[in-house]
């Protein structure tokens, strides 16, 4: 676990430092905020249609095959976009690292094995705080390296390091990480491998959980999307000021997925833990669509790290529940198709949303997703949707 811990850390910290860049590196090629946001959805697409892949592979050869072969995909795709002249090339390069990033389900494949009931949300819980410390050390790097009036040749070196640390993330699971899907768990032919049609069919606990997950990240996506360009309209910010601020989020929910939430969902069960994260995600989205100044920002902020530092671990842990040990890779790589779908379709209406309607709208919108998701949430029967075996 503790490998698998740093092999994230690492990887992310990498992704972390690009995020908070790529808006004003589109703005820099002369892109629109749809374009923009299109290109950044470009990602979301490419991992919508390779998860099932990599997830069923994953239960067939095991994690750190695929682990290491989405953090080399990672490395190619951050030096395409490092000389990508065009935000339609910026798009291409973004999809490529999409359709590479089996990684990311197969990171947390691989904390599900190591775990039984007792450790699963506090497994999921330290996943998640090795992405949020890599949203502080990512975001604050990248801020510190961009310069107060970034040039296109320090977009460039900024991408270049996001790739060098997708490498050595790569050579740590290469030298240090220990393959967690034993032999005898392993899918060994077609007859064998889940079918996620069927699991979906036969589950409506993981369909819920699924909806839950789609609804969640199309939501995080909208606001992720169009957050640097609003800090640019409302508050006159660059990549500088956004990358300190998403490192400051990076920092809360390293506190709340690092421990707080395990002790949360341990007090008051997962199911409980989710709703309430979900409340809090709502009213920061809801706030920060009605904030024009970096107070009234900063305690929105404050609710939606929050709500979202809770009902992350909960809900990958309810959804890690529901597989039995030789379907896991293919369960959380439906969640992680589920969590692609969002990621696509939140950004791709995202900047249309913000030329229409205004700055704070696609902040609105978010809040009304995670309403739906609370609802889905809260109408499943509790037998079924949050029992411990699958």
């Amino acid at each position: 676990m503790a490998a698998l811990v740093g092999v994230v850390l690492i990887g992310m910290t990498g992704f972390g430092i690009f995020l908070p860049i790529f808006p004003f590196l589109a703005l820099e090629l002369d892109a629109t905020p749809t374009a923009t946001t299109i290109a950044m959805g470009a990602y979301s697409l490419g991992q919508l249609m390779s998860s099932p892949f990599w997830g069923r592979l994953s239960d067939k050869v095991g994690r750190k095959p695929i682990l290491i072969a989405g953090l080399i995909g990672g490395v190619f795709s951050y030096l395409w976009i490092a000389r990508a002249g065009s935000v339609e090339e910026l798009g291409a390069a973004r999809l490529f690292g999409g359709l590479m990033a089996g990684n990311i389900g197969a990171a947390f494949a691989a904390a599900a094995d190591l775990s039984d009931d007792r450790t699963r949300a506090r497994n999921m819980g330290l996943l998640g705080a090795a992405v949020g410390f890599a949203f502080i050390a990512g975001p604050a790097l990248g801020a510190f390296l961009i310069g107060a009036e970034p040039t296109r040749a320090e977009f460039a070196r900024v991408c270049i390091i996001s790739a060098a640390l997708a490498a050595a993330a790569a050579l740590v699971a290469l030298l240090l990480f220990r393959e967690t899907l034993p032999a005898h768990a392993r899918t060994q032919s077609e007859h064998d491998r889940p079918r996620r049609v069927a699991m979906l069919m036969s589950r409506p606990a993981l369909t819920r959980f699924v909806g839950v997950m789609f609804l969640m990240i199309a939501a995080q996506a909208l606001m992720e999307t169009t957050f640097g360009l609003w800090a640019d309209i409302e508050l006159s910010w660059g990549p500088r000021e956004v990358g300190w601020t998403l490192a400051a989020l990076g920092f809360g929910a390293v506190l709340l997925q690092g421990g707080g939430a395990g002790a949360a969902s341990r007090a008051i069960g997962e199911r409980m833990t989710l709703l309430i994260g979900l409340v809090l995600f709502a009213a920061g989205l809801g706030g920060l669509s009605v904030s024009h100044e970096p107070a009234t920002m900063a305690a929105s902020l404050t609710a939606l790290v929050i709500g979202l530092g809770l009902a992350t671990p909960a809900l990958n842990a309810l959804i890690a529940a529901q597989a039995a040990e030789t379907e896991r890779g293919a369960v959380m790589g439906l969640s992680q198709s589920a969590s692609a779908l969002g990621r696509v379709a939140g950004p791709l209406g995202a900047g249309a949303i913000f030329d229409v309607w205004g700055s704070g709208a696609p902040f609105a919108a978010a809040a009304l997703l995670i309403l739906a998701a609370l609802f889905v949430a809260l109408t499943e029967p509790a037998k079924e949707a949050f029992g411990r075996t699958p």
